[in-house]
């Protein structure tokens, strides 16, 4: 009985305290522990002050690299100390909160949890007058409850890429720098102290970290990384979980379009920039320029760019002049592979007239497409919507980046005859 107890009890710490951190600290969830790559960007923080010895010397060196940090203060120091608070927000400095006295979370009860939050926020935005959204609980310790009450609180929780260990009794000026530089990657969030009152800090720590400093912020020059506000890192980390959700969304809708309107790969779907659609024509007779006329009940061949291999062309920051470009350059190359597929096909044989639909439409005369304009109407607008919002998902600026194109992007037909497809490929 007394085993079944202990067993109830260790699970019971182990689901409180010691699950919540390990699936925070381990499986990345819940909190930022970095930024994302290919910014350039590491964001700069500290710990358990402010301190009325250390903090305003960090402050000073600061302020001559012109560098922004956030500071992760302790609601019961910040109490103690409230020009120094002040000195920190007034230097464009963020604050977050790290307790009201820096407890570890993994002995505290929902209760105390909720004071240990609270109360440091409520004593840091009744000095500085700026609303608390960062938070880095004290060693990174987590239970059940806090994770919830961050939530709950609209808290963003913030932990740190790696330690620099500044804060023990055989640190010095050059072991600090050693670690941070020989570690620092493009995206990290590092983790220094200001203060050396917490429980396990070797007195006289921080003083190491004054010294240490300026050779790590002239590091991170050399290195070409720039020292960004957590601010800065948020909103990227946003962007790209927002952005990353609307292009997992387009995927599924574009392979459900795709499915249910008969749209497939030519060829292997992987490296070739056709999809086709084997279509009857349904209007009235249409007089094509060169000519040639797509009577009613005439099979056509309804031409779409696979995508995926365009964006598998691309990264997130290439501009839309870019993708243009390369969007030209994979249809110029496609075009034999288009004609051989014409020629060989005896279930294509028929086909003599291509046609497409698309915003991306300037530059195709070069290569052999006519463009012409789509009659307004329900369709055209549906259309524009549609390769609008495509465009915008996969351009680096979103929405935002397209507003310039905005009287540009109008969709048209392009067409080409398969004669005037092989004439091309013979005067190319």
């Amino acid at each position: 009985m007394e085993a079944s107890f202990f067993k109830i009890l260790f699970l019971l710490i182990f689901v409180y305290s010691v699950a919540p951190t390990v699936v925070v600290r381990l499986g990345h969830i819940g909190a930022v522990s970095r930024a994302p790559k290919g910014s350039g960007r590491v964001a700069l923080t500290f710990d358990d002050g402010p301190d009325p010895l250390y903090t305003p010397q960090i402050l000073d060196i600061l302020r001559h690299y012109q560098v922004r940090a956030c500071f992760f203060l302790v609601g019961s120091k910040a109490r103690a100390n409230p020009e120094i608070t002040r000195q920190i927000v007034k230097a464009g400095h963020e604050i977050g909160s790290h307790g009201y006295a820096h407890k570890a979370a993994w002995l505290l009860g929902p209760r105390a949890t909720s004071r240990e939050i609270g109360e440091a926020n409520l004593a840091i935005e009744e000095l500085t007058g700026q609303k608390i959204r960062f938070c880095r609980p004290a060693w990174g310790l987590f239970n059940l409850f806090s994770i919830w009450y961050c939530r709950l609180m609209d808290l963003k929780v913030v932990l740190w890429t790696y330690m620099s260990w500044d804060w023990i009794k055989n640190a010095t000026p050059e072991s600090i720098t050693r670690k941070v530089l020989g570690r620092i990657r493009d995206g990290a969030i590092l983790v220094l102290h200001d203060s050396d009152s917490a429980p396990g800090a070797a007195k006289g720590s921080p003083s190491r970290v004054v010294e240490a400093l300026p050779r790590i912020l002239d590091g991170l020059k050399q290195r070409g990384l720039q020292v960004a506000p957590l601010e800065e890192i948020m909103a990227l980390k946003k962007k790209s979980f927002f952005k990353k959700t609307l292009q997992q969304l387009w995927s599924f809708m574009d392979s459900i379009i795709r499915l249910l309107s008969g749209i497939r790969d030519m060829g292997d779907g992987k490296y070739s920039i056709w999809r086709i659609a084997l279509r009857r024509y349904r209007g009235k007779d249409w007089l094509m320029p060169s000519g040639s006329v797509l009577k009613r009940g005439e099979l056509f061949l309804e031409l779409h760019l696979n995508n995926d291999r365009l964006l598998s062309l691309m990264d997130g920051n290439t501009p839309l002049e870019r993708a243009t470009i390369i969007a030209m350059r994979e249809i110029r190359n496609g075009l034999p592979v288009l004609a051989e597929f014409l020629s060989s096909s005896e279930k294509y044989s028929k086909v003599n007239i291509i046609l497409g639909i698309t915003l991306l439409h300037r530059g195709l005369g070069r290569i052999g497409f006519t463009a012409l304009d789509m009659k307004p109407g329900i369709i055209q607008t549906m259309i524009g919507l549609y390769e609008r919002w495509l465009l915008a998902v996969f351009h680096p600026d979103g929405f935002k980046g397209l507003k310039s194109y905005r009287y540009k992007l109008s969709p048209k037909y392009v067409v080409m005859t398969k004669q005037e497809l092989m004439q091309h490929l013979r005067q190319g």
